[in-house]
């Protein structure tokens, strides 16, 4: 069974992943020109926009178990004034808020605009795609910030983790030993 701590890893190493493959897709959806039915990559539009889309929900996804995993933490400091909190966890605390508040927005209007696609209104659609991409420029710095905050632990775990998986030398060549035939 995997302890707390793998587990918070593994939900943030994938919503990592999802959010990198759904920036980078969103950034060469922003730059590229659909209605000219322009590819990039090797893909087309439609491909890069399902990408976007699939590893959008994904992140959300883990996102949403992250906040699950961190209730208890977040809970917790619910009832006390931003102003009695020491500065690291002060900065901590307000990026975050505003991240949230940044990635809520980028999502709803990511949201719409889609929904706008799929029933043909493309009236707000430039609009909204603008608010979409400003929203989630605003989100990726301030999760840069964010993974900066929480860089000791990412380092810390990583290493644990290298540390379980890295071999005994000793016990590979005994076994080996054993295992090797002689010519007699």
């Amino acid at each position: 069974m995997m302890n707390q701590t793998k587990k918070n890893f593994w939900i943030d190493a994938v919503i990592f992943a999802a959010l990198l493959i759904t920036t980078l897709s969103g950034f060469l959806l922003w730059l590229g020109n659909s209605e000219k039915g322009l590819s990039s990559l090797g893909s087309t539009f439609s491909v890069w926009r399902t990408m976007h889309l699939y590893t959008a929900m994904i992140g959300f996804t883990g996102i949403v178990l992250h906040v699950v995993a961190h209730w208890k933490w977040l809970k917790a400091l619910r009832g006390r004034r931003i102003s009695e909190m020491p500065k690291k966890l002060r900065a901590n605390r307000i990026v975050n808020r505003v991240m949230w508040f940044t990635y809520i927005a980028s999502v709803i209007f990511g949201m719409f605009s889609w929904a706008m696609r799929l029933c043909g209104w493309i009236g707000f659609m430039p609009t909204l795609n603008r608010l979409h991409v400003g929203f989630g420029l605003a989100w990726l710095t301030l999760a840069i910030v964010h993974l900066t905050f929480h860089r000791k632990w990412i380092i810390f775990t990583l290493r644990n983790f290298m540390a379980i998986r890295k071999p005994d030398l000793e016990q590979y060549h005994q076994v080996k030993e054993k295992t090797t035939f002689t010519d007699n």
